[in-house]
Protein backbone atom coordinates (compact mmCIF):
# COMPACT_ATOMS: atom_id res chain seq x y z
CA UNK A 1 0.00 0.00 0.00
CA UNK A 2 1.29 3.50 -0.92
CA UNK A 3 1.77 6.04 1.86
CA UNK A 4 -0.72 8.92 2.03
CA UNK A 5 0.97 12.28 1.57
CA UNK A 6 -0.36 15.66 2.67
CA UNK A 7 -1.79 17.67 -0.24
CA UNK A 8 1.11 20.19 -0.36
CA UNK A 9 3.72 17.42 -0.42
CA UNK A 10 1.79 15.50 -3.09
CA UNK A 11 1.51 18.59 -5.24
CA UNK A 12 5.23 19.35 -4.88
CA UNK A 13 6.10 15.77 -5.79
CA UNK A 14 3.79 15.86 -8.83
CA UNK A 15 5.32 19.12 -10.05
CA UNK A 16 8.83 17.80 -9.52
CA UNK A 17 8.11 14.59 -11.43
CA UNK A 18 6.40 16.46 -14.28
CA UNK A 19 9.41 18.76 -14.64
CA UNK A 20 11.93 15.91 -14.87
CA UNK A 21 13.33 15.65 -18.34
CA UNK A 22 11.32 18.62 -19.54
CA UNK A 23 13.26 21.19 -21.54
CA UNK A 24 12.08 24.63 -22.52
CA UNK A 25 12.81 25.72 -26.07
CA UNK A 26 15.29 28.57 -26.00
CA UNK A 27 15.62 29.04 -29.73
CA UNK A 28 18.81 29.88 -31.48
CA UNK A 29 20.29 32.23 -28.88
CA UNK A 30 23.92 32.97 -29.72
CA UNK A 31 26.56 32.76 -27.02
CA UNK A 32 28.35 35.87 -25.79
CA UNK A 33 31.44 34.65 -27.70
CA UNK A 34 29.40 34.44 -30.91
CA UNK A 35 27.97 37.94 -30.33
CA UNK A 36 31.48 39.29 -29.78
CA UNK A 37 32.67 37.56 -32.97
CA UNK A 38 29.78 39.10 -34.93
CA UNK A 39 30.57 42.54 -33.48
CA UNK A 40 34.23 42.22 -34.46
CA UNK A 41 33.22 41.14 -37.97
CA UNK A 42 30.84 44.11 -38.33
CA UNK A 43 33.53 46.50 -37.13
CA UNK A 44 36.11 44.99 -39.49
CA UNK A 45 33.69 45.23 -42.43
CA UNK A 46 33.25 48.96 -41.81
CA UNK A 47 37.02 49.43 -41.55
CA UNK A 48 37.56 47.43 -44.75
CA UNK A 49 35.03 49.60 -46.55
CA UNK A 50 36.86 52.75 -45.43
CA UNK A 51 40.22 51.28 -46.49
CA UNK A 52 38.78 50.42 -49.91
CA UNK A 53 37.55 54.01 -50.28
CA UNK A 54 41.02 55.31 -49.45
CA UNK A 55 42.50 52.85 -51.95
CA UNK A 56 40.33 54.47 -54.63
CA UNK A 57 41.85 57.85 -53.81
CA UNK A 58 38.96 58.91 -51.57
CA UNK A 59 39.69 60.20 -48.09
CA UNK A 60 37.51 58.63 -45.40
CA UNK A 61 35.75 61.40 -43.45
CA UNK A 62 36.26 59.58 -40.14
CA UNK A 63 39.32 57.72 -38.84
CA UNK A 64 37.83 54.33 -38.03
CA UNK A 65 41.04 53.08 -36.42
CA UNK A 66 40.28 55.40 -33.49
CA UNK A 67 36.94 53.73 -32.83
CA UNK A 68 35.99 50.73 -30.71
CA UNK A 69 32.92 48.51 -30.57
CA UNK A 70 30.36 48.57 -27.80
CA UNK A 71 28.37 45.35 -27.79
CA UNK A 72 25.33 44.88 -25.60
CA UNK A 73 25.11 41.08 -25.54
CA UNK A 74 22.02 41.14 -23.31
CA UNK A 75 20.01 43.22 -25.80
CA UNK A 76 21.75 42.06 -28.99
CA UNK A 77 23.30 45.05 -30.69
CA UNK A 78 26.68 46.60 -31.48
CA UNK A 79 27.75 50.15 -32.28
CA UNK A 80 31.13 51.79 -32.89
CA UNK A 81 32.20 54.61 -30.57
CA UNK A 82 35.25 56.90 -30.72
CA UNK A 83 37.70 55.48 -28.19
CA UNK A 84 38.29 58.80 -26.38
CA UNK A 85 34.64 59.24 -25.43
CA UNK A 86 33.65 58.60 -21.81
CA UNK A 87 30.67 56.65 -20.51
CA UNK A 88 28.16 58.57 -18.42
CA UNK A 89 27.57 55.86 -15.81
CA UNK A 90 24.60 57.68 -14.22
CA UNK A 91 22.72 57.69 -17.55
CA UNK A 92 23.73 54.14 -18.60
CA UNK A 93 22.21 50.79 -17.64
CA UNK A 94 21.77 47.22 -18.92
CA UNK A 95 19.78 48.50 -21.90
CA UNK A 96 22.39 50.91 -23.23
CA UNK A 97 24.98 53.61 -22.71
CA UNK A 98 25.47 57.33 -22.99
CA UNK A 99 28.88 58.51 -24.22
CA UNK A 100 30.26 62.06 -24.23
CA UNK A 101 33.21 63.65 -25.99
CA UNK A 102 34.53 65.97 -23.28
CA UNK A 103 35.99 68.76 -25.45
CA UNK A 104 33.05 69.40 -27.78
CA UNK A 105 30.23 68.01 -25.64
CA UNK A 106 29.08 65.76 -28.50
CA UNK A 107 26.95 62.97 -27.06
CA UNK A 108 25.91 59.47 -28.16
CA UNK A 109 22.93 57.78 -26.51
CA UNK A 110 22.18 54.20 -27.58
CA UNK A 111 19.57 52.01 -25.92
CA UNK A 112 17.27 49.03 -26.30
CA UNK A 113 13.56 49.76 -25.76
CA UNK A 114 10.85 47.18 -25.06
CA UNK A 115 8.44 48.84 -27.58
CA UNK A 116 5.19 47.21 -26.43
CA UNK A 117 2.61 47.19 -29.21
CA UNK A 118 5.01 49.39 -31.20
CA UNK A 119 4.13 52.40 -29.00
CA UNK A 120 7.74 53.49 -28.35
CA UNK A 121 8.49 53.37 -32.08
CA UNK A 122 5.38 55.41 -32.92
CA UNK A 123 6.17 58.00 -30.23
CA UNK A 124 9.77 58.40 -31.44
CA UNK A 125 8.57 58.93 -35.02
CA UNK A 126 5.82 61.29 -33.85
CA UNK A 127 8.34 63.47 -31.99
CA UNK A 128 10.12 64.04 -35.29
CA UNK A 129 7.03 64.38 -37.47
CA UNK A 130 4.84 66.46 -35.15
CA UNK A 131 5.04 69.48 -37.41
CA UNK A 132 8.37 70.64 -36.02
CA UNK A 133 10.09 71.87 -39.17
CA UNK A 134 13.55 71.74 -37.60
CA UNK A 135 13.57 67.90 -37.51
CA UNK A 136 12.94 65.69 -40.51
CA UNK A 137 12.84 61.92 -40.76
CA UNK A 138 12.04 59.06 -43.05
CA UNK A 139 11.48 55.34 -42.93
CA UNK A 140 14.17 53.20 -44.51
CA UNK A 141 12.25 50.02 -45.13
CA UNK A 142 9.82 48.63 -42.57
CA UNK A 143 12.18 48.30 -39.60
CA UNK A 144 14.44 51.34 -39.80
CA UNK A 145 13.84 55.07 -39.30
CA UNK A 146 16.36 57.92 -39.57
CA UNK A 147 15.97 61.54 -38.53
CA UNK A 148 18.11 64.67 -38.38
CA UNK A 149 17.77 68.35 -37.61
CA UNK A 150 17.73 70.67 -34.62
CA UNK A 151 16.27 69.70 -31.24
CA UNK A 152 14.18 72.06 -29.11
CA UNK A 153 17.25 72.74 -26.92
CA UNK A 154 19.13 74.05 -29.99
CA UNK A 155 21.46 71.08 -30.40
CA UNK A 156 21.81 69.33 -33.74
CA UNK A 157 20.74 65.69 -33.78
CA UNK A 158 21.02 62.61 -35.94
CA UNK A 159 18.94 59.57 -34.95
CA UNK A 160 18.47 55.99 -36.06
CA UNK A 161 15.84 53.48 -34.93
CA UNK A 162 16.04 49.77 -35.72
CA UNK A 163 13.16 47.39 -34.97
CA UNK A 164 14.24 43.87 -34.00
CA UNK A 165 12.39 40.74 -35.20
CA UNK A 166 10.87 40.31 -31.72
CA UNK A 167 9.30 43.80 -31.94
CA UNK A 168 11.70 45.49 -29.54
CA UNK A 169 13.83 48.34 -30.84
CA UNK A 170 17.25 49.91 -30.54
CA UNK A 171 17.56 53.67 -30.81
CA UNK A 172 20.75 55.67 -31.22
CA UNK A 173 21.15 59.44 -31.24
CA UNK A 174 24.18 61.65 -31.69
CA UNK A 175 23.68 65.26 -30.56
CA UNK A 176 26.13 68.13 -30.92
CA UNK A 177 26.39 71.92 -30.93
CA UNK A 178 25.69 73.79 -34.16
CA UNK A 179 29.26 75.11 -34.32
CA UNK A 180 30.54 71.50 -34.24
CA UNK A 181 28.43 70.41 -37.23
CA UNK A 182 31.25 70.30 -39.80
CA UNK A 183 33.20 67.65 -37.91
CA UNK A 184 30.32 66.06 -35.99
CA UNK A 185 27.98 65.26 -38.89
CA UNK A 186 30.29 62.79 -40.72
CA UNK A 187 31.18 61.21 -37.37
CA UNK A 188 27.49 60.93 -36.38
CA UNK A 189 26.69 59.29 -39.71
CA UNK A 190 29.53 56.78 -39.28
CA UNK A 191 28.46 55.94 -35.73
CA UNK A 192 24.80 55.46 -36.66
CA UNK A 193 25.69 53.44 -39.79
CA UNK A 194 27.71 51.08 -37.59
CA UNK A 195 24.69 50.14 -35.43
CA UNK A 196 23.98 46.47 -36.09
CA UNK A 197 21.58 43.99 -34.52
CA UNK A 198 22.47 40.46 -33.45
Amino acid sequence: MLPVLPFGAALSLALLLSACGKQEAVGDVPSSEELARQADAATQAIRDQAAAAEGNGEKAPVDLTSMESYTNALRGYTIMVPSGWTVDESASDDNGRVYTESLSGTKLAVSWVENREDMAWLKAVERVEDGNESMTGEAVGQNEYRASGTLTNGLKSRQRLLRKPDGTMVQAEVSYADDQAKSAEPLATTILDSLTLQ
